[in-house]
């Protein structure tokens, strides 16, 4: 997946790469199959759905951005 190709981001990407900028994400408390990633600082809580399409995927990320994480962490967390 080249960097900055957001249609080829699945869950379990993000599931990786919340956990690998130190947000946990507790993949029982979400409804159905989604699953809930929690900001430990704030107690922000943001959920990320299975089927996912390029528009989530960059909601996704402008969310860890908000979270104080830099485009290069979180491209690297991804890959």
């Amino acid at each position: 997946m080249p960097e900055g190709s957001f249609g080829d981001i699945k869950q379990r990407d993000w599931i990786r790469a919340f956990r690998k900028l130190g947000f946990p994400v507790d993949e029982s408390k979400g409804k159905g199959n989604h699953v809930l990633a929690k900001n430990p600082a704030t107690n922000q809580k943001y959920t990320i759905q299975r089927n996912l399409h390029r528009i989530a995927n960059i909601k996704i990320f402008n969310q860890l951005k908000r979270w104080g994480r830099t485009e290069r962490e979180i491209w690297d967390a991804i890959m």
